[in-house]
């Protein structure tokens, strides 16, 4: 059995395509997890509409906390052997969780991922990775998920053991992290698995505009992300053959970006910037490996508003968190 978790807040118009997608999955013997976090407009009464219909749907309601806790909850009622983990605003193809299973049985991975297609209004991309299955090395599958620029889910094309999660050291999110938690638990995944299979073939549609935000830090909460950029740092760092040059990239990417957008000539001198300041110097510029945003740092490590031109003008479009 294979469990599906679905964290759903306030998006009604979207929800019934995404569970209609589950629902309709080739591969049948499915637990359907909703973890219905807080929302107020009808997405609660969608979810219940599912599991009345289907008995493979179960329904908790909870009041509105982050994903964490959501994803927590979600993890504590699972049974699959299997579990994986939909954003409530994508789809999945109907023969996804089918092929994926079926292709493991033949490699008894512990992690098994896919390619996936970003969906926009205009166009539908499927992602440039390797085009043979194959097995990774920890290194080589954290490499291809950082290798990402524009997907903001580090879970979802990916089938897990769920005794990844569940056999000691346990593996849960942090439930004081709001912002890059998934991928912190990505790196614990693929540190912990002992078979990593990559197996080509797109099936999870990432609804690329149902992701972007319009400014990332309106919530100050984002910020959170350095710290799991950091724990994730320092547990890849047990294995000397895993590069975690592209992790510091995307730990001083989000300091850079925090810091223009919230710096002013009026602030410089508060806490929150003085700290963002002092992020530039928590890795070594020898210890990133993107040249442009070595450069970016550099400068702005001596004048932030110099910093943020070079930004605006060489860096900006790399921009993903």
């Amino acid at each position: 059995m294979i469990s599906v978790i679905v964290t759903v807040q306030n998006i009604e118009k979207l929800l019934p395509k995404c569970l209609h997608n589950i629902k309709g999955q080739t591969y049948r013997n499915l637990q359907v997890i909703l973890i219905d976090n807080g929302s107020s407009d009808k997405s609660g009464e969608i979810c219940d509409k599912f599991a009345k219909l289907d008995a493979r749907f179960h329904v908790i309601h909870i009041e509105r906390g982050n994903l964490s806790v959501a994803r927590n909850i979600g993890l504590s009622y699972a049974q699959g052997e299997y579990v994986c983990f939909v954003n409530s605003v994508d789809w999945i193809d109907a023969e996804m969780l089918e092929y994926l299973i079926t292709i493991n049985a033949k490699f008894n991975a512990d992690t098994i991922t896919c390619r996936y297609y970003e969906d926009t209004i205009e166009e539908l991309l499927i992602v440039s990775d390797p085009i043979e299955t194959q097995f990774m090395s920890k290194n080589e599958a954290i490499q291809l998920c950082l290798a990402q620029t524009r997907i903001h889910s580090f879970l979802c094309n990916k089938l897990f053991k769920l005794k990844i999660f569940n056999s000691n050291p346990t593996i849960r999110f942090d439930e004081e992290i709001d912002h890059y938690e998934d991928l912190l638990v990505a790196m614990h995944c693929f540190f912990k698995s002992k078979k990593i299979l990559y197996n080509p073939p797109p099936h999870y549609h990432y609804y690329l505009s149902q992701h972007l935000p319009v400014n990332v830090l309106q919530n100050k909460e984002k910020l959170t992300g350095l710290k799991a950029i950091e724990k994730a740092v320092d547990l890849l760092s047990q294995d000397s053959s895993i590069d975690t040059r592209v992790l510091k990239d995307y730990y001083i990417r989000l300091t850079l970006s925090s810091l223009f957008l919230l710096a002013t000539p009026e602030n410089m001198n508060d806490l929150l910037i003085i700290n963002l300041k002092q992020n530039l110097y928590h890795y070594d510029l020898n210890e990133h490996k993107d040249k442009d945003l070595k450069k970016c740092c550099m400068i702005t490590r001596r004048n932030i508003g110099l910093g943020k031109i070079y930004w605006d003008m060489f860096y900006k479009k790399h921009l993903v968190e």
